[in-house]
């Protein structure tokens, strides 16, 4: 073990051992990033799906008509639902944000039909915005 190429031996798979070591951390780090930002994505979109789709039912149902309140209350589920997988993903903003707009879409829903229903929209709509900027920043979107 004293000649020169069984220590040029040691050292390259030293070297070897070193990089394979430092390549599968910063890998399973790119990995677990890549991993929560589209986690992250993918519960934005259907949060907002799911708001917008709710609005949809509330506001295309004519005043004389009785609103489809299962159908509606699906799509609330399904916010609350994404809002669970925000919670484990997302910032504390972001977090207000679709709590506050989870509250104006039932408010929207419990509206009555006319002008009240009409300015609960308007206000889920609002928020609705706020939720899509805090998910731009939290993104680092522009």
């Amino acid at each position: 073990m004293g000649d020169a190429s069984a220590w040029a031996a040691w050292v390259a798979a030293a070297t070897s051992l070193a990089t394979l070591i430092v390549t599968t951390v910063i890998g399973g780090r790119r990995e677990h990033r890549k991993w929560a930002r589209e986690s992250l994505t993918d519960a934005f979109v259907a949060f907002l799906e799911a708001s917008w789709a709710h609005s949809d039912i509330v506001r295309d149902t004519p005043a004389e008509h009785p609103l489809n309140v299962d159908t509606a209350q699906a799509f609330y589920a399904e916010m609350r639902s994404q809002l669970t997988r925000l919670r484990l993903l997302a910032s504390e903003e972001v977090l207000q944000a679709g709590e506050d707009l989870l509250r104006c879409q039932r408010a929207a829903q419990e509206a009555l039909p006319g002008l009240a229903r009409q300015e609960a929209l308007a206000t889920a709509a609002r928020s609705r915005r706020i939720v899509v900027a805090a998910a731009k920043r939290e993104m680092g979107l522009p």
